[in-house]
C-alpha cells in the first residue's frame, strides 16, 4: 500500500479530471490524487488502495458491478440534470453548482467519511507551526466564509467597517488567497469554521 493517501478521480474528460484534483489538492494536501481517462487505465493501478473513488456517471453506469460493492468509497460527478439518474446510495457531487457551493459539498464529503463509520487516515503529524491569523482575524475570517458582508462583521463583532476591510486585506496577504472558496477551505481544514456551519 502507498504511504499516501490514494483518491483516484476516473472521467473522460480531462478538464473535470484537472479542476477536481485541483480542488481537492486543497482540502486533502496530504492526499495522492489519480487521474484516470477511463475504467481500464483505473484498474490497471492497484484501485483497491484508493480511499475515494470520483467517477462519471457513465463510468458507474457500465462498470456498476465493482462499484456497487464499494459504495461508501464512491462519488459520482453529475450536473444538475443528471443527479436523479444515479443508482441510490451513492454519493454524487453536482458539478454544475457554482465554485462556492461546490467547495462546500467536497469539504462536506470529506468530513462525512468520518460520521459513518469510514474514517479517512490522519493526516500528517507536522510540527507546531505558528499561527498566521490573529484571534480577531480568525473572527472575521469565520464571518467571511459564512457569507457576511463588511457591514454586517463590522456590527457583530462592534469594530467599524474599515477596520474589517482592514482585516480583510491582512487575512488575504497572509494567506495569499483571494477567493471566497480558497478562504472556505482554509477555515474548514484549519478547524476554524464547522462545515455544518455555512
Amino acid at each position: 500500500m502507498h504511504g499516501k493517501l490514494r483518491i483516484a478521480i476516473i472521467d473522460e474528460n480531462t478538464a473535470t479530471c484537472i479542476g477536481l484534483r485541483s480542488l481537492l489538492s486543497e482540502v486533502v494536501p496530504f492526499a495522492e490524487l489519480c487521474i484516470y481517462g477511463n475504467f481500464d487505465e483505473f484498474l490497471k493501478d492497484n484501485p483497491e488502495e484508493c480511499f475515494h473513488y470520483f467517477i462519471s456517471s457513465s463510468v458507474l453506469f457500465l462498470n456498476s458491478s465493482f462499484f456497487v460493492p464499494r459504495e461508501k468509497k464512491t462519488i459520482v460527478l453529475t450536473s444538475h440534470n443528471e443527479a436523479n439518474n444515479v443508482m441510490k446510495g451513492f454519493r454524487i457531487l453536482d458539478l454544475s453548482q457554482p465554485e462556492e457551493e461546490l467547495v462546500k459539498s467536497i469539504l462536506s464529503i470529506h468530513q462525512g467519511a468520518h460520521h459513518h463509520g469510514y474514517h479517512t487516515p490522519e493526516a500528517p503529524v507536522q510540527t507546531e507551526t505558528p499561527r498566521l491569523l490573529s484571534a480577531r482575524e480568525i473572527e472575521v475570517l469565520a464571518l467571511i466564509v459564512k457569507g457576511y458582508i463588511n457591514k454586517e462583521i463590522a456590527d457583530r463583532l462592534n469594530i467599524s467597517v474599515t477596520t474589517v476591510i482592514t482585516h480583510r486585506r491582512n487575512i488575504t496577504e497572509k494567506l495569499a488567497i483571494k477567493s471566497v472558496s480558497g478562504l472556505t477551505i482554509y477555515a474548514v481544514t484549519h478547524g476554524y469554521v464547522d462545515i455544518d456551519k455555512l
